[in-house]
């Protein structure tokens, strides 16, 4: 009998054990990001995905780190300027920040202060990038919690290394990138994978999903809340560096089409290093539009001289002037100002036909009427 006593207990103990270690599981699977970090995923998703389904923009800055005192005193209220004039003037819908977590927490506190009034906030993400903060990243990742605006981090895979195919990716997958994708949730954000893909690569539809779902795989097996799609840069001679033709203009995003089988997954962007002027940036943003992206990241490259001398309000002015344009509902397909990439330039056409008809003085007018003349070393663009 006690014998008997004995067995039923060992197999109620055995039985608990064995649910407790079911519950276990069950929760290790349903917990799987903070209340933080669904927080940062909702609006997150927010910005980069837009209801009527257009490209959403999101410019990238680089903040300076001035070894004047006076300058350093005076980086503050700039980096607050800067924030209030992307979020009011040029209206953008999430900001990429590389820099030190120092000079990020003016734009944090400002875009905070701005929730619950129109416009709202636009959410940060803070790039790794440029390296990141001196020392390991759960300091930078310590640093960035009391950073109010905050949402996410770009993950650069593979320290940018350009990956080619499915296969090169796995085989530089690694441990390292699971657990920094891990520790950034822990930390209550959202880690956004950055991969640098081959400008010579062609990627069937197949191949992009077998490659997104090795990315879900490498953050541990959750989606990333978007990825970042990079065209490799290649060193240009000053030969290509003095003229910039189209075939530039279409490496400077990504050669790669989303497939509509994993577009309600996840968000993409893409990169954009057009350089401004002659419409690059428009001609850049459309492609991204046709090959199904959610949003641009305009690269801190697109701004002529911008890490040479980075003057942040120049900045924010040449940033609510290109993304005005850019979102414009004007019809660009008659703007002289506007290069289309067209098998034949309409807009030339017509141009040259208009410039025959004045110069012939047909029409009694000025050869120059309605021509505005452009200062390209006083900074006007010919369309961004």
């Amino acid at each position: 009998m006690n014998i008997s006593n004995c067995n039923i207990k060992l197999s109620h103990i055995l039985l608990l054990c064995i649910i407790q270690i079911q519950i276990q599981h069950v929760v290790s699977l349903s917990i799987t990001e903070s209340s933080k970090a669904q927080t940062a995923r909702s609006r997150l998703s927010e910005a980069f995905r837009s209801p009527s389904k257009k490209l959403t923009y999101h410019p990238e800055i680089v903040l300076p780190e001035p070894s004047d005192p006076t300058a350093l005193l005076l980086r503050a209220s700039e980096v607050t300027k800067l924030s209030s004039t992307l979020r009011m003037k040029a209206k953008a819908n999430a900001i990429f920040v590389e820099g030190t977590v120092d000079a990020l927490t003016p734009m944090g506190k400002e875009q905070e202060d701005a929730r619950g009034n129109f416009p709202g906030p636009v959410p940060i993400i803070y790039s790794l990038a440029g390296g990141g903060e001196d020392g390991s990243l759960s300091d930078t990742l310590n640093q960035l919690q009391s950073v109010d605006g905050v949402e996410g981090v770009m993950v650069p895979f593979f320290d940018g290394k350009e990956i080619n195919s499915v296969d090169s990716y796995l085989e530089e997958s690694s441990d390292d990138i699971s657990g920094k994708c891990g520790a950034i949730w822990d930390a209550g954000l959202q880690p956004i994978p950055e991969i640098t893909i081959s400008p010579s690569t062609e990627w069937s539809e197949d191949d992009v999903i077998k490659l997104v779902d090795a990315i879900k795989d490498t953050c541990g097996g959750i989606d990333p809340v978007s990825v970042v799609f990079t065209n490799a840069e290649k060193e240009k001679s000053k030969e290509d560096n003095e003229e910039e033709g189209e075939e530039n203009d279409e490496a400077s995003v990504p050669d790669i089409t989303i497939p509509t089988s994993i577009a309600k997954r996840l968000t993409f962007i893409g990169s954009v290093r057009a350089k401004a002027g002659e419409g690059r940036m428009n001609i850049a943003a459309s492609k991204l539009s046709g090959c199904n992206f959610n949003g641009a990241f305009l690269r801190a490259d697109c701004v002529p001289g911008y890490r040479l001398n980075p003057d942040l309000e120049v900045v924010g002015g040449f940033w609510s002037a290109a993304m005005g344009d850019i979102k414009s509902l004007k019809s660009k397909n008659f703007s002289f100002r506007s290069k289309v990439k067209l098998a034949k330039d309409v807009p030339m056409e017509w141009y040259n036909y208009q410039k025959d008809i004045m110069e012939s003085g047909a029409l009694g007018g000025s050869a120059h009427s309605g021509v505005g003349d452009l200062d390209p070393d006083s900074g006007d663009y010919k369309g961004f």
